[in-house]
């Protein structure tokens, strides 16, 4: 039998995640564009469109020579999720005035190393290479540092009708227990063989079972459809949003508003 391709895996943990979030959903309608974007979704009172893209690539490491010490830029890091970014954009290009939210879902099943594990590397992805940068100040010292979008970022000045990029994340249960119980119980064994026995049979008792949930990156883009906020808003769904200039992404609070 052949194995699901990684793409396939993706799109069964996105439909996993909408089927747990109570959602429905069509998959690859016809939308009369000559395109056919992975889900078209029913959440309550809204509708939306969403394209799933994962990564088959090796990313940084694709042409990485056994025995060679190698460096990249962060723009070659970044490389293929930007590039996943402009494909799953151009999939949703032909809807861009059906008035409907369209949103880009980022998924790595396969675990390649693609580092957009941290929101940071996702918002430059989108926005552009992160920059150091400090004012001069009048005696010719610098003032504080702060990070601010550089070159290169996908959705800089192209796609206006992208409403957000999302990320697919995954919580191993089991793993997150075992990370636990070794924070836990680590400082009361002397030696590594009697702390992996007790934790042998602690694990006995280990969970089962994995957790799905997005994190959400609204664009800064004044003219395309808002996402809606009580869509993708699971328990531990989390949401990046514009800030009150829109200039930048900052975690969703009480007081961010669209």
């Amino acid at each position: 039998m052949t194995p699901p391709r990684i793409g396939e895996v993706a799109e069964a943990r996105v439909a996993r995640y909408l089927q747990e979030r109570g959602y429905t959903f069509e998959v690859e309608p016809e939308f009369g564009t000559g395109r056919h974007p992975d889900y078209l979704i029913t959440a309550g009172d809204h509708t939306l469109v969403a394209e799933v893209k994962a990564f088959e690539t090796y990313g940084m490491f694709e042409n990485a020579v056994p025995g060679q010490v190698m460096s990249r830029s962060l723009t070659e890091a970044l490389a293929p999720i930007r590039k996943q970014i402009k494909k799953a954009a151009g999939q949703l290009k032909g809807l861009r005035d059906r008035g409907w939210p369209l949103v880009i879902v980022l998924d790595n099943p396969g675990g390649r190393p693609i580092p957009f594990d941290t929101p940071h590397m996702v918002l430059s992805a989108m926005y552009g290479d992160l920059t150091m940068e400090a004012p001069v100040l009048a005696d010719g010292s610098l003032g504080d540092f702060r990070g601010v979008a550089g070159r290169n970022g996908s959705l800089r000045t192209d796609h206006p009708y992208i409403s957000a990029v999302a990320v697919m994340r995954r919580e191993d249960h089991s793993a997150s227990w075992a990370g636990a119980w070794f924070d836990e119980n680590r400082a009361q064994y002397d030696d590594a063989q009697s702390m992996a026995a007790a934790f042998a049979e602690a694990s006995r008792d280990a969970p089962e079972g994995d957790e799905l949930y997005l994190e959400v990156f609204e664009t800064l883009s004044p003219t395309a459809v808002p996402l809606p906020r009580d869509v993708f808003d699971g328990p531990r769904d989390r949401r990046w949003v514009p800030n009150a200039d829109r200039t930048a992404l900052i975690p969703m609070s009480g007081t961010a508003e669209r």
